[in-house]
């Protein structure tokens, strides 16, 4: 049977192989119980079904679990600016500081996590091919991210020589 062996194995295919393979399948029969879909066509209708659950970031699967288990955490060890220039040594430390600050939800860790790539040198597109999020999605949360470190703490006068973007 179909939902027996073969729905898991396309599962595992489509996460590479993670251990979340086994609850997306269940998530996609649910998606698929109502609809009357012959068994000839079930499998390739499941891994559509199975795929764009997995990748999408506002799907259903990615809603309900609000999981970010199967995107690659990036641990970079590279200064955000340069240690000769004093004058913007205190932004530096500020921002560094806000950076490892521990979020209180998963919104202000994915904004804080789609920031870091970029300030480490990855193009929107960069982290479009890595992460699979839309370049309005990653616009969007470094957006929020300036809005937010900006309104938190209006004492600081962010005066910064640079990229445009940020």
């Amino acid at each position: 049977m179909f939902w027996e062996n073969e729905a898991y194995k396309i599962a595992k295919k489509i996460t590479g192989g993670s251990d979340l393979h086994k609850d997306l399948v269940g998530h996609v029969y649910l998606l698929l119980y109502d609809r009357n879909i012959p068994e000839q066509d079930l499998p390739r209708t499941f891994a559509r079904f199975a795929f764009n659950q997995w990748k999408w970031p506002g799907s259903d699967w990615n809603k309900q679990f609000n999981t970010m288990a199967h995107m690659v955490s990036l641990d970079y060890d590279i200064p955000l600016q340069s240690d000769d220039d004093n004058q913007e040594g205190e932004y530096q430390e500020y921002l560094r500081e806000y950076m490892e600050k521990e979020s209180t939800t998963d919104q202000e860790l994915f904004i804080k996590e789609v920031t870091r790539m970029h300030l480490y040198g990855m193009t929107f597109r960069d982290i479009k091919a890595h992460t699979g999020l839309s370049l309005r999605v990653i616009h969007s949360a470094i957006k929020q991210f300036k809005y937010e470190l900006s309104s938190n703490h209006p004492d600081v006068h962010w005066i910064c020589q640079g990229s445009p973007d940020f």
